[in-house]
Formats: structure tokens, C-alpha cells, sequence
């Protein structure tokens, strides 16, 4: 009949919004407010008309019609890695990692200077390291922030660390510590003259980095490299600083990989509290909610464990308790919602969000 056929269509298509739905809900997780705006003709044609290719399976929970509407809930996993490469492509990516702040305590000797130069040293002219300048640079590239060790910070090296190349891990970490440093990186850079020679002009050298590098926070070494690379120039001076530059890229590549492993190790670890959500039915209420929650300092991690119609169940990988976390959230404010803390326990809160206009929520 004609009424079977309307069910059938108008269920059809709930099940269909409510993949995009969840569709859009995991790119609200990668993207800004503003990309979403300013790529909302993008956004349609490759995420909200194509949610087949980023949900791998659903299930409808629940449905009924209820008056002349028919409604369904439906519980959908969508492939996070597959719409992140799809919003990498179309460049409308934003990655929002939190990575460490870095600090180098990297000594450098070249072809040029009898002894090693090192910034924090006593009455040492303020230099920048060409191994630590491509170190920095392959890192700043995988989004780590690098802590520029100016001539103010020297002044505060000279009055805190001993006067010498190969400065002990603990007096790095200590004042890595107070610069506000999640790592500190040690190490020693060396170019020296190679025997390789072609012709009667060009010569061959080699730039050498050791390098470790430790949690501030623990104190435990979190990576330690050797890395080597060879230049050929007819220049002594320039060849040893291309040799230095060299391994600084090879150096700086493996120094982000070990570093962020073990980041990300340390973040899993952070405490999770639960997080119970009423007055999710106004998606955007809720989209707005969760990316606040990621901006809070202390938060690591947000997984939702649970999402229905009017209710959300999120688990926060958070460095503190409920109360503290509590405590950040009521120094938020929103422009269109306001939210209600009713119960803060050990590990969970309960909050309500509250919109500010009562008809958004019908």
C-alpha cells in the first residue's frame, strides 16, 4: 500500500540522516568551526553525500513512528582514518594534536672553533647551533614547539647549569622544568674532516649528533640517537656545516618518532572520568560542548562511549581529578548554551546542557 511504501521511504531516510549525522559528528572532532564554514560546499560533496564510504557498519536500535513522523536511533561506527586521509586531500585538514614543548641543550663543534660552543655556556657569544637549527626544524614540521633559548634564557642558563659541553640530564631537566619544557634533549653535535677527496679540490666531512632526550615531568629518558651524514664541498667551513646539517635532518626524524610514541603513551595513561551528558538533542550544543572539553588544559583524550537522543556518555583521558576538571568547565562560557555541573563525583560528572533559547531544544 501507499502507507507501507511512505513508512518504508520516510525510515529509509531517517537511517540515512543519521549517518551523516555520525559522519558529521567525527569530522566536527578533526575540524575547526570556521573550516566547517568556510568548506561547507567541500564538506557536502565528499563527506555528507558519500557517508558510505566512512561507515563501516550500523544497526538500528531502536524505531517507530510517533505522529506523522517516523523516528530511529541508530548506532553507527564510522572510519575516522579514512575521513581524516579523504579531509587531508581535499586540504580542509586541521590537525590538532597536542605535542610537547621542546628544549636542546645540543653543544656543536665545527671545523673552525678549537673547542665546542654551547649556549648555555659562561661568557659565550649567543649562537643558534647549525645541527640544532635542523633538528628544530624537522620537528617544528610534526608540530612540536620548540623552546627559542634567547639571550634571556641564556642569562638564566649561566646563573643555573654548570659551565660545560656535556651538561648532566638532571640540571637540563631542571631548568627544562622551570622554561615550562615537557622534554629536554641533550646531545653533543661534531663535524670533522672525511678521507674521501675528489680531484685536487673537493673534500668530504662528516657531521656526527648524539643526542637523548627526558621527560621533564618523570625524569625518564624517553629516546637516544647516533646519527651520521657526509658532505662533500670544496669549502671546509661550509661542508662542515652541511655535514651538521645533515645529520641534524636524519637526527631530528628519529628524535620526533620516539618522542611522540612515547607522548602518546603517556596521554593513554592519563585518568579517565566519565562524563554524562543530558541535553544533547541540539547536535551543535553538543559539537561545540566536546570540542571546549579538548581545549581544556589537562585533557588528553575523548572517547564517546555512548550516544543517544537526548543523552551522551564520554569518557575524558584527564591529568586530575573530576573536581578539577569540574572546576575548568565552569570558567567556560558558551554563546548559545550554558551548562548545569548537578553531580561531581570521584571519576564522572553529570552535567546538563541548558539552552539559551528553549525552542532549539524541541
Amino acid at each position: 500500500t501507499n502507507s507501507n511504501q511512505d513508512v518504508t521511504t520516510a525510515r529509509r531516510q531517517e537511517i540515512a540522516n543519521s549517518l551523516v549525522s555520525a559522519v558529521s559528528l567525527v569530522a566536527a572532532e578533526l575540524l575547526t568551526f570556521e573550516s566547517m564554514v568556510d568548506n561547507h560546499e567541500k564538506l557536502n560533496a565528499i563527506v555528507y553525500t558519500q557517508t558510505g564510504k566512512y561507515v563501516q557498519d550500523y544497526k538500528v536500535l531502536t524505531e517507530g513512528a510517533f505522529g506523522d513522523q517516523y523516528r530511529v536511533m541508530v548506532q553507527a561506527s564510522v572510519s575516522r582514518n579514512s575521513l581524516k586521509n579523504q579531509l587531508t586531500r581535499a586540504g580542509v585538514i586541521r590537525a590538532h594534536k597536542t605535542m610537547p614543548r621542546v628544549l636542546f641543550f645540543l653543544s656543536e663543534q665545527d671545523l673552525v672553533e678549537p673547542y665546542p660552543r654551547y649556549w648555555w655556556g659562561q661568557g659565550m657569544p649567543y649562537s643558534k647551533p647549525v645541527a640544532e637549527s635542523s633538528i628544530a626544524e624537522v620537528m617544528r614540521e610534526q608540530n612540536f614547539k620548540i623552546i627559542e633559548h634567547g639571550p634571556r634564557i641564556q642569562r638564566m642558563a649561566t646563573k643555573s647549569v654548570t659551565d660545560a659541553a656535556d651538561i648532566g640530564p638532571e640540571e637540563a631537566i631542571n631548568l627544562g622544568s622551570a622554561l615550562n619544557a615537557d622534554v629536554v634533549v641533550v646531545g653533543t653535535a661534531l663535524a670533522e674532516a672525511a678521507p674521501n677527496v675528489m680531484g685536487s679540490s673537493i673534500r668530504s666531512f662528516k657531521g656526527l649528533i648524539n643526542a637523548r632526550a627526558y621527560r621533564t615531568k618523570t625524569g625518564e629518558q624517553v629516546a637516544a640517537v647516533t646519527r651520521t651524514a657526509v658532505a662533500a664541498n670544496v669549502d671546509e667551513v661550509a661542508g662542515g656545516r652541511d655535514a651538521l646539517r645533515g645529520s641534524g635532518s636524519l637526527a631530528g626524524e628519529q628524535l620526533a618518532i620516539d618522542i611522540e610514541e612515547a607522548w602518546q603513551k603517556e596521554k593513554l595513561e592519563a585518568d579517565k572520568i566519565e562524563v554524562a551528558l543530558t541535553g544533547t538533542r541540539n547536535l551543535t550544543n553538543f559539537v561545540m560542548f566536546r570540542r571546549m572539553l579538548n581545549t581544556v588544559e589537562g585533557v588528553e583524550g575523548i572517547t564517546v562511549q555512548e550516544l543517544k537522543a537526548d543523552t551522551a556518555l564520554l569518557k575524558v583521558a584527564f591529568k586530575g581529578n573530576a573536581r578539577e576538571l569540574a572546576n575548568s568547565l565552569m570558567l567556560r562560557a558558551f554563546d548559545t548554551f550554558g551548562i548545569n555541573i548537578y553531580e561531581v563525583g570521584e571519576d564522572n560528572l553529570k552535567i546538563q546542557l541548558i539552552s539559551h533559547t528553549p525552542s532549539a531544544q524541541n
